[in-house]
This record gives structure tokens, sequence and C-alpha cells, in this order.
């Protein structure tokens, strides 16, 4: 009996076999990577440019292949083994950690994926449909298509070809972030799931292997930035005992009753108790990176000490480049044996802190979904006051557990979160209103402001309970950015609080400028003094938010590391430093460095490069 098989002698034919070929499997990844959901396929299907910019890639890919082989099995069987080993990675990869495969993962091995636990995936029909699917073409193809073999001439051309327009499209259509931004986001855009879910698996991974491509700072080796940190060794001191400490980041919050002219009604200081509280404490001002949004930055520089002023094309920390173990804050906390909490009241895959807390440190984490009584998918942000009794019950149940252990409690706020709403929001008039500001600007002031007050009634309850314990408590406090109050800084210009990026230093370094308190029970305080370090109070230096944590641990009677040690050198000589000016030990602020501070500014960048990407935490 004669073996069926088709005989396929016009390359262009197969080259449309290949076209075919290539959005089926398209599709195949589709389903896969979201889980098998038909809507999702469907939403892609009615997208057409950006299933092309899924599809494009692997019909460039099997057009190589085929020119190479001339064998149409060999294209579909090569290029489909591979395409769908990441796409089934990308899956297990979202539905164990909760984040999307992205380049860095592949740039930082095993330090990144290990933590994919096979055992733990449901390896249902879903799982195997595709496979058998794949194979099943595969076998067909190789069985009953055969295509005229080409010669030499059409191969090499072709195999070129196939290369140029790969890097064309590459360097082009896959480096245009602002068209892969403008593509609709189905869910949230702080979710990388949604993200790619939205844009598609391929194209979102071609694109962020752009944004991943890091430069290293001029002059960088591993060598002269370990020889860096080889000055600055490290001593453990030897105590007994150690505070338990709190940090607190509160989303937006601005000592606004401090911008000269602003007034409030009788009795309705937004900030009463946060003004007490400083009184007693030790406060000044930080100056943070991020302007009305942009958290996460301001989070990533307190807790690793990392200046995003001067790094070399760094964004989104923790959603591109945090995907290993790197020195931080609470790896240094858990050296001097705290137990290390983190706690923030919103979804974990926000800004990938879920994963990223893991990296940092931090042995406890806590989001939403851990907190009762609270429905998560309303929308509605967690009040301070639930989020403090949160922390109050933890810290209780822990003190009742390991009465003998420190305990570190970093929490990251999200109550007074913008927008803020432009028309009367139902809150009372906190605000005094003036007849020459306009009515949007002044109820979006005012509602911010009210929120402001919830703050700080929730910090005055935190604080009351830290004075009526025994156990030693140290609280820092402080904010991550200004609030956003209108395009074009609308609402400060009705305040006239002097803002902008592009006017004087002065005005420029006001919209980067937040506060914050370090604060003593009496407990602290007298264990802090018994130590040889009694807790300053008064007023604190004005610094970058990298420096921050370097306060804290000087506060506390802690050393660190080498790198903390290298953070309290170049402190002392320049306590702030962003992008356009820099601010002397002196207070004089400056736009020209000298040599010296440039050549403390290139060290720096070295170091921190090499701090993210190349040393090592076991």
């Amino acid at each position: 009996m004669k073996k069926f098989c088709i005989n396929i002698k016009n390359p262009l034919v197969s080259i449309l076999i290949l076209v075919v070929l290539s959005i089926m499997l398209s599709c195949m990844g589709f389903l896969i990577s979201s889980v098998f959901s038909i809507e999702v396929l469907v939403r892609f299907i009615k997208s057409p440019m950006i299933f092309l910019m899924n599809t494009l890639p692997l019909v460039i890919l099997m057009m190589f292949i085929y020119f190479l082989t001339s064998r149409l099995w060999a294209s579909y069987f090569i290029s489909g083994i591979f395409f769908l080993i990441i796409q089934y990675v990308n899956r297990f990869k979202i539905q164990l950690r909760h984040e999307p495969f992205v380049p860095a993962d592949i740039l930082l091995g095993n330090e990144s994926t290990n933590v994919l636990k096979l055992s733990e995936l449901q390896l249902n029909e879903g799982f195997y449909i595709p496979i058998t699917a794949f194979l099943v073409v595969s076998l067909c193809l190789f069985l009953f298509i055969k295509s005229k073999k080409l010669n030499w001439t059409i191969k090499i051309i072709g195999a070129i070809l196939s290369v140029i327009i790969s890097i064309v499209m590459y360097s082009t259509l896959y480096g245009n972030v602002k068209l892969y931004s403008s593509f609709k986001v189905y869910g949230s855009e702080f979710s990388q799931v949604d993200v790619v879910k939205s844009k598609g698996f391929i194209y979102s991974f071609l694109v962020k292997a752009h944004v991943f491509d890091m430069s290293k700072p001029e002059g960088y080796s591993v060598k002269y930035a370990e020889e860096i940190l080889k000055k600055y060794k490290n001593t453990k001191a030897s105590v007994n005992k150690r505070p338990h400490v709190f940090a607190i980041m509160s989303e937006a919050f601005w000592n606004i009753d401090k911008v000269p002219g602003i007034k409030f009604t009788q009795d309705n200081n937004p900030l009463t108790n946060f003004n007490s509280i400083v009184r007693e404490a030790y406060s000044g001002n930080i100056i943070t990176t991020v302007f009305g949004g942009g958290t996460a930055d301001t989070e990533f520089s307190f807790l690793t000490g990392h200046s995003l002023g001067i790094a070399n094309d760094i964004t989104n920390p923790y959603i591109l480049y945090i995907r290993k173990n790197i020195m931080a804050l609470p790896w240094i906390m858990k050296n001097e044996n705290y137990t290390t909490t983190a706690f923030h009241p919103g979804h974990s895959w926000f800004y990938n802190r879920f994963n990223v807390y893991d990296y940092l440190g931090f042995k406890r984490r806590f989001f939403i979904d851990d907190m009762t009584g609270i429905d998560a998918n309303k929308g509605e942000y967690v009040s301070d006051m639930k989020a403090v009794n949160f922390m109050l019950d933890d810290f209780n149940k822990y003190l009742s557990q390991k009465p003998e252990s420190p305990y570190f409690n970093f929490t990251v706020t999200i109550q007074n979160h913008g927008p803020y709403a432009k028309t009367n929001a139902g809150y009372s008039q906190v605000l005094s209103k003036k007849s020459n500001v306009q009515e949007d600007y002044y109820y979006m002031i005012n509602n911010y402001i009210n929120g402001l007050k919830q703050c700080d009634e929730a910090l005055g309850l935190l604080v009351g309970e830290f004075k009526d314990m025994d156990e030693p408590v140290v609280l820092l406090y402080f904010s991550d950015h200004l609030p956003f109050l209108g395009e074009n800084f609308a609402g400060y210009n009705a305040m006239n609080y002097e803002v902008g990026t592009s006017g004087s230093m002065e005005s420029y370094l006001n919209t980067y400028k937040v506060p914050y308190f370090i604060w003593s029970n009496d407990a602290a305080k007298e264990l802090l003094k018994e130590q040889g370090n009694p807790a300053p109070v008064g007023k604190a230096p004005t610094i970058s938010s990298n420096y921050l944590s370097i306060e804290l641990m000087d506060y506390i009677g802690i050393k660190g590391s080498e790198y903390a040690n290298y953070l309290r050198d170049i402190k002392g000589k320049l306590p702030v430093i962003t992008k356009r000016v820099y601010q002397r030990a002196n207070g004089e602020a400056t736009e020209k460095a000298t040599a010296e501070e440039n050549k403390i500014i290139s060290d720096y960048r070295i170091l921190q490069h090499f701090m993210m990407f190349e040393k090592k935490i076991d």
C-alpha cells in the first residue's frame, strides 16, 4: 500500500503554511499563559496589533529554521519546543510566584527560579492538551508533509534576511516602550500579571529585554567595588538586648501645616498628634526621588541604601530588577537577631512586593488578604487605623510567643493614596477657605487634609499604645512622597508653596521634601542610655531617602555592614543627592559638584550596582 504524502514544491506555499502554524502556536501560547481563558484568547484575536506583535517573532524563528533545514516539520518542532517551554515557565511562575517570567530571570539564573516548586503545581488536562496537540501536529508534518529541498543560495539569503529582520524588529518595534504602554491593561497596571495577560507574554518579554538592558556605570568592575568595601570594616556591637523597631512609611504624608500662610478652621489642625510626637522625637526631612507617586522607589531606597537619583537607567526596581537576594536593612536586622516583618495593607502583587520582600530579607510578610473583616475585592484603601490595629495585634502575639527576641516591623500604609476628589466628598471643612482659591482646588486640598487627619489619629493611637508598654520600642515614621494635587502643581500654586523641577534649587528640593521622625518610648530611652547610645531629641539632618536606614541604625546603635559604613561616610559629605541638586554637610545646595564630589558620586554608582547585581547574599 502506497504511503500517503503531500509534496510541496513551491517554497512560498511552505512559508504560508509556516505562517498558519505560527498563528496556531501563538493561540496555544495565549491559552497556556492565561491558564486556558477563552476570554483572553478572544481578546487577543480582536486586537490585531497585539496579536501580530506576539506572533511575528515566532514566524521569523520558524522561517529561519526552515531556510536552514528545508523541512517544515523541523521548523515547527524546534521552534515549538522552545516556544512551549518558555510559555509553560511563564505560566508556572505566575501560578507559584504571582509574577511573569522576565529576562531578568534568565540573566540571574537559578537564584530567581529556584522558588518554583513543581510539586506544588496541579498538572491537569490543561497542561497535557497543548503538548499532545503539538506532538500530533509535529508527527503529521513529519510523516505526511514533504517540502522541496531549497538550494544553498536561497537558504543563505533566507537565513540572513531572517536574522536582519529580527534585529530590525527587536530594535524598533520591540524597543518602542511608548507603543507598548499605549495598549490597554485589563485589570491593574501595577500588576505585572495583568499587564502580561493584556499585552501578551512574547511581546512583553521582548520589550522588557530592552528595559533590562542595564548598562554598567563608567569605570565599573567587581574588583574595584570590592576594594571600596574593604576600606569599611564592619563590627558588631555586643549587647544583651535590642529595642523593638517599627518603621512606617506613610502614604503621601506631609506636614502641610508648615506651609506659610495656610490656616485651618478652629481646633482643626490635622497634625495634632504628629506635632506632639515630634516635640519628643528626633525629626527632620528626607529628599526623595519621586513626586506624587512612585511609592516603591522611596521604599527601595530606604531599605537598600541605594540612590535612584544617580542610578544608571534604574526604573521600577521592584518590578524589573530584584530577582535575587540583595543586601538590605531586613538582612542586617536579622543578623542582629531581629525577627523581620513586612506589612502592606494592599495586594501582595502590588509592585511585586510579595516576592521582593522575600529577596530583601523579610521572614514574615502580611498583606490585605491576611487582615480579617476586610473585603480585598472592594477596591477601597485600608485605613491607617485598621493597619495600626493589625500591627499592634501581630506585635502583641509575637511578644507572647517570643518575649526575649527583638521585633522589626516595616509597614507601608495606603489610606491617603490619591487621587483626591475636586468636589465636596462629605468631609468637614478643615482648611480655611480663601476667596482667591478655585473651588475645585480647595476641595482637593481639603479632602487630602481630611485623609491626613485620619492618618494622624491612627499615629496617635499607635504611639499611645507604645507609651504604655514596658517593652522598649523605637518608631521611625516617614513619608514616601508629596501628594499629587493637580496637574502642573496646581494645588501647590493655590497654597503659594513653591515646587517644580525646572525652577530654583529651593523649589526643586521642596518638590521632593517630606518629613520623618524617630521616637522612643521611655523603656527604649532607658535601654539606649544604658548602652551608651542615648536617644537624640530635636532637629535631625535633611538627608536623601537612601540614608534614612543609616539614621535609624545609628539611633539604635547598629553598625550594619560594610556598605552601611560606606553610606555613613558619604552621608557626612553629601547628605542630599538628587538627579539635579546636591546638598553638602554645611547645608549648601549646588548643581555643580566638585571633582572630589563627582568622585564620591561615581564610586557610589559603581558600588550600588555591585550590591544590586553582583554581591552574593546567603
